[in-house]
């Protein structure tokens, strides 16, 4: 760009860092702060507290104030101070060049872009990254409520002229399947660390005898993930399998049918719930392990997948992700959730499996994610939808 300056992108998203419990559309904000800081001004506004499950504000930030994290401004907003008033506030004070968010449902992209309709604040480029809401698994929990406010939004034309960052060609006809009437679309992937795990060594990984397993399964806990479709799978293996689940509860009466699945489990079949660990934590954490499972109804795309692999732990996952023929590029399974069966056997082939057979997956799934994170066109596409947001900001002001 021409000017020197660089450009500010004031973000909206319901949680951030210190936080590590809200999931992987957290991870994309924080990590887009860190790899395109040089090219970018950042401001964020957050909540006080890490995730749906846990309320308490955080104690190591400044709350109702701006504080400086890592690379980027953020201020933290507390219960009583989350409304309209506040976020017109914020965005007149920090006068940025586009305003961007990572959801289309939460309180504060509401709050954001009715201001913006209503013309209460100008009428900056508005950028939303929907991070799988508008996938059709997503759509189908709190169906009603989610289509009512989207019927909602379509009569008020709540988001008429925004960019939509769609992170897959999918996620690009989710958008287009809501939103019919030509809205601008641009793809690019959600950013990643650009190192995830760097101290990895295969021989920390645990020995692999045939007739045993570990499999971890590290995910927010809720329907969305759809674990408990695969516990019936699992009372048919033969061998000793061990499955621990890791991450924070957010569906409780979920979680009560898994204790009871779990309850009738046979004694070969060990399936426990660990809780939470720190992000910073869960790579070396999942490293203990030999597979990972998640039979999701849907990711648009799925952080921990990459941090799975970068531990050495090929995927055992549903195929409604970006993430397809595994088994082709040796490094995994995604297997459709109509096909109970294939998973059955593939499953089995995890705890038939000899520590030969593990070590080329393995190593195939650690070198997987080594070559994605070097592709220079992981940045470069995210900047082009920025690029865009700021050049019509520009224009915008040109005409005014």
């Amino acid at each position: 760009m021409s000017n020197k300056r660089r450009p500010k992108i004031l973000v909206f998203s319901d949680y951030y860092l210190p936080g590590y419990k809200s999931g992987g559309g957290m991870r994309t904000i924080v990590n887009m702060v860190e790899r395109l800081s040089h090219k970018y001004h950042f401001y964020v506004v957050t909540r006080d507290h890490d995730g749906v499950q846990d309320r308490e504000p955080y104690t190591t930030v400044e709350i109702d104030s701006w504080n400086d994290i890592g690379q980027a401004r953020v201020f933290y907003l507390s219960r009583h101070n989350i409304g309209a008033t506040t976020i017109k506030k914020l965005v007149e004070e920090v006068s940025p060049d586009v305003l961007y968010t990572n959801s289309c449902f939460s309180t504060l992209a509401i709050y954001l872009l009715k201001l913006r309709r209503l013309r209460v604040i100008e009428d900056r480029p508005v950028v939303i990254a929907p991070c799988g809401e508008l996938s059709v698994g997503a759509l189908e929990l709190k169906k009603s409520k989610k289509q009512i406010f989207l019927n909602w939004a379509k009569l008020i034309r709540l988001y008429r002229n925004v960019i939509w960052k769609a992170s897959t060609k999918l996620e690009a006809d989710e958008v287009l399947r809501m939103n019919p009437k030509e809205p601008t679309i641009m793809v690019a992937p959600d950013l990643p660390s650009d190192k995830i795990f760097p101290e990895y060594s295969f021989e920390s990984k645990p020995n692999k005898a045939p007739g045993r397993v570990k499999i971890v399964f590290v995910s927010r806990f809720h329907k969305k993930k759809n674990f408990n479709w695969v516990i019936p799978i699992l009372t048919r293996l033969n061998g000793e399998v061990l499955v621990d689940i890791i991450g924070p509860i957010q569906d409780w009466d979920y979680f009560q049918e898994t204790e009871h699945l779990i309850s009738e489990l046979p004694e070969n079949i060990q399936v426990s719930a660990v809780g939470p660990v720190p992000h910073e934590s869960v790579c070396r954490t999942m490293s203990d392990y030999h597979f990972f499972i998640c039979p999701t109804l849907g990711e648009n795309f799925g952080h921990i997948f990459l941090e799975a692999m970068a531990a050495g732990c090929p995927l055992l996952i549903s195929d409604r992700t970006p993430w397809l023929n595994l088994q082709e590029k040796g490094i995994g399974w995604d297997i459709p959730l109509e096909e109970p069966e294939a998973w059955e056997s593939a499953l089995q082939e995890c705890v038939d499996m000899d520590s030969e057979g593990f070590a080329e997956l393995s190593k195939k799934s650690r070198a997987f994610v080594t070559d994605w994170l070097s592709s220079p066109e992981l940045d470069s596409e995210t900047e082009s939808v920025l690029d865009h947001a700021v050049e019509v900001s520009r224009r915008n002001a040109a005409v005014a």
